[in-house]
């Protein structure tokens, strides 16, 4: 991979604006299909949000933006002051979609604080200008994290990261990865070893393809495989993604996060989480203040292509039965999405704007 034109041809965006919808990447199908969806309405968005189509804090924020500016094509009233009122509805009913993910109320609040204008046909203009804007900037957030991360990374570094929280969790580029894309475009060679990240597999399924697509070597490793690596000195650093950022720098990312950080601290590898400003919640003082999704057990009991399956058979209005029962039935299952990192776990904060010592990110509010 030698520029990023050759990026672009191998990572498509993940949320694209047209001028009458907004086109996503279905993650579902991934890595077996490379599909898309076309969003038209407010509650398409809701939905992808809900059915994991879209994943990813900024993916996430993207998709909400997009539900704003979907409900102001489906307004067709010529009343200004009831098209803002039915707006601050949509808007709660978007952010509700996801409550731990920072940039999804982030994006719904920063359209609607954009809006100058007095008139229907006015207010629709600034929606749109306000959502491109978002798109674009927050890409070009993503390529300064590549910028300033990548100098964190020596020549023939093996970097561990979980989750996914690569093009795919942004609208291109993403956080973690970033500073491995800037790397290898800046002639480094590195490795990274991909945590498989249960029960949904976003790493096995979703960093693993984007590693392929750009070309980086790259193995898979369970979860529980992270202390044996590290402790074989088998990991230079660790990068991870965040899903949102307390004011004193706890961070909220995917299940397993935590663990790794403890690990990371044991064996003394330095600890990273790159994330845009956006996701940090100024707002929230420490970790124990931020909500915890908690989401259906059967998501650790049945196997990962019981809801891709289930998937395809509600699009195609068909019966559906479940491929594969790992638990016997009756059982149940504890599952949070997202675990806190103690912001003294963290080694620095990679953001647009530098990297931080957690303890130093009020500087960004």
């Amino acid at each position: 991979m030698k520029n990023l034109k050759q990026l672009q041809k191998v990572l498509p965006l993940t949320v694209e604006l047209k001028k009458d919808k907004v086109v996503i990447i279905d993650q579902v199908y991934l890595p077996d299909k490379l599909k898309f969806i076309q969003l038209k309405k407010y509650s398409q968005a809701i939905s992808a949000i809900k059915e994991f189509n879209v994943r990813g804090a900024q993916a996430i924020g993207a998709v909400g933006g997009a539900g704003i500016f979907l409900a102001s094509l489906q307004y067709k009233k010529n009343d200004p002051f009831d098209f803002l009122n039915y707006l601050q509805k949509v808007s709660s009913e978007i952010i509700k979609a996801r409550p731990t993910a920072n940039n999804l109320a982030w994006a719904v609040n920063k359209i609607l604080s954009e809006i100058n204008s007095n008139t229907v046909g006015g207010i629709k203009k600034d929606i749109y200008n306000s959502y491109k804007k978002l798109l674009e900037e927050e890409v070009n957030n993503n390529l300064k994290i590549g910028a300033y991360g990548e100098k964190l990374i020596k020549n023939n570094y093996r970097i561990m990261t979980h989750c996914n929280a690569g093009s795919l969790s942004a609208i291109w580029y993403g956080t973690a990865t970033a500073p491995m894309y800037s790397a290898i475009l800046k002639g480094k060679k590195i490795s990274v070893l991909v945590d498989e990240t249960r029960p949904w597999l976003q790493g096995a399924r979703l960093t693993a393809w984007e590693m392929n697509k750009a070309g980086i070597e790259h193995r898979v490793n369970i979860d529980s495989a992270s202390g044996f690596l590290m402790e074989n000195k088998m990991v230079d650093m660790v990068i991870v993604g965040a899903d949102r950022i307390a004011l004193n720098g706890d961070t909220a990312n995917k299940i397993g996060t935590y663990p790794l950080a403890l690990m990371a601290k044991r064996y003394k590898i330095p600890f990273y989480v790159a994330a845009v400003k956006a996701t940090i919640d100024f707002n929230t003082k420490t970790g124990k203040e931020i909500e915890i999704e908690h989401r259906s057990g059967d998501e650790v009991l049945k196997h990962t292509s019981y809801w891709e399956n289930r998937n395809l058979a509600k699009k195609q209005g068909k019966n559906f039965n479940p491929l594969l029962e790992i638990s016997p039935k009756g059982t149940k299952a504890f599952n949070p999405v997202f675990d806190v990192t103690p912001a003294d776990l963290i080694t620095g904060i990679i953001t647009e704007d530098g990297i931080f010592k957690p303890g130093e990110i009020k500087k960004l509010k």
